[in-house]
């Protein structure tokens, strides 16, 4: 009897391990990042300087488990060229590491930490230099990353807005016209990489766009980058007839999710190291006050829920053990 008890108990202990062990080495992992250099706006209009006014703010976002990090943002704006946003890096913010991870991204590190064996959510952003602020073709960077090894969720958020400069008011007399010009290096990544990992997700995103609309409200540029070298998606609307846009250069998709929800899978979008060319032009601006906006979001989202094949085990186990105490009150 004693033989019994002892085989059944290693059973159980077995059961419960296997099922166990198998959760604790679930890998989910998900990462977004764009970085941005040479970025360039030219104005043609008789005005000499057209400038009035602009602002770019940056936000990090974390969670993992539920718990969040501080919200880590901060802006800088101002006037006509050169009198803000001057400094170097010409705006920064720390970067948002949620609690409860096992590795922690330091400021400005853009490295990706996996896929591994961490358990994390983090993200980051930085504007290096400002075209406005006077320190040169400006040039961002932003990335969020998201991993878990067990049961649960995380999340993670960077976004870069420039409204007026990147973002910028300006006034024109006549007509005038716009061109847009910037190199872009994109990465999307999620994977799923687990032997008995049945039900969770991970997801990376990204979304960049750009606005310029006349303060009025009578037209409205729109553009989304996304890849389509040839295929103008610049679109204009509103009752100003004069106004076109033109894609330049489209060699980048800047506006992509990718995800998986299978084991193993994995979904990625230029991993490795790469520059595309960007760019549009719009003509026949009219008189007034115009805007321009920029926004770009780095996002991930990664999850994982218990086995079946888990719970099933452990539930063997359980009634494993209240079999043996059933038995041993009999004997």
């Amino acid at each position: 009897m004693k033989v019994k008890k002892t085989a059944l108990a290693a059973g159980v202990a077995a059961a419960i391990a296997l099922g166990l062990a198998g959760h604790a080495n679930a890998s989910v992992y998900a990462s977004s990042a764009l970085a941005i250099k040479d970025f360039t706006v030219q104005i043609a209009t008789p005005t000499a300087n057209p400038i009035k006014t602009y602002e770019f703010t940056i936000t990090n976002t974390a969670t993992l488990n539920g718990v969040s990090a501080p919200v880590q943002t901060n802006t800088c704006s101002g006037g006509a060229p050169g009198t803000g946003c001057t400094g170097s890096p010409s705006l920064d913010v720390a970067a948002a590491n949620a609690p409860g991870g096992t590795v922690t991204r330091s400021n400005n590190d853009f490295s990706f930490f996996g896929p591994g064996t961490n358990t994390y959510s983090n993200a980051d952003s930085v504007i290096y230099t400002s075209e406005l602020g006077g320190t040169g073709p400006s040039s961002t960077q932003q990335i969020a990353e998201s991993e878990i090894q067990s049961t649960g969720s995380a999340r993670a958020n960077a976004e870069i807005t420039s409204n007026t400069g990147f973002s910028f008011t300006f006034t024109v007399s006549g007509t005038g016209s716009l061109v847009l010009s910037f190199n872009a290096d994109p990465s999307l990544y999620a994977e799923i990489n687990q032997l008995l990992f049945t039900n969770g997700s991970a997801q990376a995103n990204m979304n960049a766009s750009f606005t310029l609309s006349k303060d009025d409200g009578t037209s409205t540029v729109n553009w989304r980058p996304n890849g389509t070298q040839g295929i103008n998606d610049c679109t204009v609307v509103g009752s100003v007839a004069s106004v076109a846009c033109t894609e330049d250069n489209d060699n980048a998709d800047l506006n992509q999710n990718v995800g998986v929800t299978s084991n193993p899978g994995v979904a990625q979008l230029s991993r490795a190291a790469g520059w595309s060319l960007m760019g549009i032009s719009v003509n026949g601006l009219t008189d007034g006050d115009w805007t321009l906006v920029f926004n770009a979001v780095t996002s991930t989202t990664v999850r994982t829920v218990p086995e079946p094949s888990a719970l099933a085990l452990l539930g063997i186990a359980v009634a494993g053990m209240g079999a043996v105490t059933r038995r041993r009150k009999l004997v």
